[in-house]
């Protein structure tokens, strides 16, 4: 019994230097002004290469927990990404149909997205919330006297989701300030 895959449309990427346009999909990376066209032809060779920065990842996970030290990890890692890079400039980037001097439209930065497309209960929720998730998250790392990189982690991630909410904070100012 044999399953098709399904055929990825380009419009279904989305991402940082992903380009949505009326009949086409742009790939224009920030340090170049060059735009790649996505097609339904070459858009496994990008998922590909997406996806390689997350084995890399898994590959440091993976290997950190197998050898309990950063260097061997960190290097394989390295060394992974840039094979995926050098793949990913040969299979991709050197087939795709070019774009010169593409400029890149302009879209709404995060938070005026998520002014339009939140309302205000929600906002209020994840204002609320953040801070009481960073404390609990520091509190539960109290109890469990974590120590070093787990506790450094720890307040990592509450910073985080401390300024997501001061970020929210200014969401919701914005949203009532332009009536979003």
């Amino acid at each position: 019994m044999s399953r098709q895959r399904k055929k990825m449309d380009p419009k279904d990427l989305h991402g940082i230097s992903i380009y949505h346009e009326e009949k086409r999909t742009v790939y224009a990376p920030f340090y170049t002004n060059k735009g790649y066209i996505i097609t339904e032809n070459n858009i496994n060779h990008y998922i590909s290469y997406i996806q390689g920065y997350l084995i890399a990842l898994l590959i440091f996970a993976l290997t950190y927990i197998v050898y309990q030290k950063v260097w061997i990890p960190l290097l394989l890692a390295i060394i992974f990404m840039v094979s995926t890079i050098v793949v990913f400039y040969r299979n991709f980037l050197s087939k795709a149909n070019v774009i010169e001097n593409y400029k890149k439209p302009q879209i709404d930065n995060f938070a005026i997205r998520q002014a339009k497309s939140l309302d205000e209960k929600n906002i209020w929720t994840v204002i609320i919330c953040s801070p009481l998730l960073a404390i609990a998250i520091m509190f539960n790392s109290y109890l469990n006297r974590y120590e070093c990189g787990m506790y450094y982690l720890m307040l990592f991630i509450s910073v985080v989701a401390l300024a997501y909410g001061i970020l929210h904070i200014y969401i919701l100012i914005y949203k009532r300030k332009n009536k979003v």
